[in-house]
């Protein structure tokens, strides 16, 4: 396998090489592809030092991007920006011939004040990778994207994309755990939590609020090396079905395993769904029969997904020649929890972008509340922490295909410390502990492979009905576990 993988980025150099003798092209992008031999993308990431690296991975498991380097980025400040960031993007790609499937990839946080950013990853980021590995059903494709505006800058992308090649190393393995974590803290802690969810049943008695999504962001403290690449590889193994990114700012790494799509565009044919409404899975089939069972009958649940649901199609209506949903809701099964589902397919009108999309989608009801800017403004009063990336958007845009996940299911790695996020919706009937429980339910599978590291059984984690959690009996013992 190494001596396949270094034929063919001989070759990639040799075609590198040529370039810097040549003309600089008139077209703004150039792209080179080679085939390259299907290898694991995050134990290659995780084997590469010194240049900038993303992941992403649909859903379906059909299309995954792994990049090192960025031919080009705009660093977004505001929602505001989104327009002109995506518009450079599509104007590069659209110099690729039509069978060149180059994509950028993409994050945008929550909101875009001040208090909701983190600061090492400022509002947003369009990329275009430098040299990426792009995993396809029809198989894997080394390309090298070259941005070719003048005669300097295509000099040194080519330059820099040989850098990279150059000091790659061809390990595949994944990094193996090598760090203890104890539970450093809550924000908001149970009593603030019990504190918000009064607050908001005050504002849906008013008037104010149908629904808000309120979260927690949990700390984890480390000691020794804890591989992101390595925890969103098994995250991925025990929810299959689920989106994966990866991104780095400023020595932080934002990753995650979403089960939730935003929206998903094949030239004007879109996708989408409302996700929400959530419980455990039981602990053998004939308990997760009779939990989904409760779930598709529970009238809290549904009337959260409904919410969500009726404001999603109402945003579309105006884009779409034709906008149809599910007639009835069907269930998502993760690991350790399950959630009502209804899915949503639509025709554009011509000339909606990517762009209008997230404008009118994100965020959703099903990570803000209804109605929407209210939502917005009882979050960013109330909660006492940034959201930043969590429940944002990670995906890749392209001119024939764009594909965006809500990123939930997230977590942060800044230094000795790793931040998990998850979210409940809160609506006239939700009762506080039951929505704390819900929180710890929802990091439950991160916290098993952080637990299972240490023996090296992550192989046996995959998709099936899970146990459910106790999330306060399950982090008094986090102090004592080895990973």
């Amino acid at each position: 396998m190494t001596s396949v993988i270094q034929t063919q980025l001989a070759l990639m150099v040799q075609q590198l090489e040529k370039l810097l003798s040549q003309p600089v092209p008139e077209k703004r992008l150039v792209r080179i592809e080679l085939p390259f031999p299907a290898i694991h993308l995050q134990g290659f990431l995780a084997a590469q030092d010194g240049c900038e690296k993303a992941f992403w991975r649909d859903r379906e498991g059909d299309h995954a991007i792994a990049a090192l380097g960025y031919s080009w980025s705009e660093t977004l400040s505001c929602r505001q920006d989104l327009a002109c960031a995506f518009a450079s993007a599509h104007k590069i790609l659209s110099h690729l011939p039509a069978h060149r499937s180059s994509h950028c990839l993409c994050y945008l946080s929550f909101a875009d004040d001040e208090a909701s950013i983190w600061p090492a990853f400022g509002y947003g980021r369009v990329i275009l990778p430098l040299l990426e590995l792009v995993q396809t059903r029809k198989g894997t494709v080394l390309g090298v994207n070259l941005r070719s505006d003048n005669t300097l800058e295509y000099h040194g992308s080519i330059r820099k994309a040989l850098e990279i090649i150059a000091a790659l190393n061809y390990c595949q393995q994944l990094p193996e755990a090598d760090f203890t974590f104890q539970l450093a803290g809550y924000q908001p802690d149970a009593n603030v939590w019990n504190q918000l969810v009064d607050k908001a049943r005050q504002a849906f008695a008013s008037g104010v609020l149908d629904k808000v999504v309120l979260s927690r962001e949990t700390c984890l403290k480390l000691e020794g090396h804890l591989s992101p690449f390595s925890l969103l590889y098994a995250w991925q193994q025990a929810n299959p079905h689920s989106y994966q990114f990866l991104f780095q700012g400023q020595g932080q790494t934002f990753f995650g395993c979403s089960p939730e799509r935003l929206v998903k565009r094949l030239e004007n044919i879109i996708s989408t769904e409302a996700l929400a409404g959530t419980i455990v899975r039981g602990q053998n089939l004939l308990e997760d029969a009779q939990l989904e069972s409760l779930l598709m009958s529970d009238g809290k649940n549904i009337h959260e997904n409904r919410l969500v649901l009726d404001d999603i199609c109402h945003r579309l209506q105006p884009f779409c020649q034709s906008l149809e949903a599910d007639r009835s809701h069907s269930i998502v099964k993760l690991r350790h929890i399950q959630h009502l589902r209804y899915q949503i397919r639509g025709v554009l009108n011509h000339d909606v972008s990517d762009q209008q999309l997230l404008d009118v989608l994100h965020p959703t009801p099903a990570v803000g509340g209804a109605p929407r800017e209210d939502a917005f403004s009882f979050i960013a009063a109330n909660e006492p922490y940034a959201r930043g990336l969590y429940a944002g958007v990670c995906g890749i845009v392209g001119v024939q295909k764009s594909d965006f996940s809500v990123a939930i299911r997230s977590a942060r790695l800044a230094d000795n410390a790793l931040m998990l996020y998850s979210g409940a919706g809160i609506v006239k009937d939700s009762v506080a502990d039951e929505e704390w429980s819900e929180l710890g339910n929802k990091i439950a599978t991160v916290l098993d492979i952080l637990d299972r590291q240490q023996t090296g059984d992550i192989a046996v984690l995959s998709g099936q009905a899970g146990q459910r959690v106790d999330s306060d009996h399950d982090y008094a013992a986090l102090s004592s576990r080895t990973c």
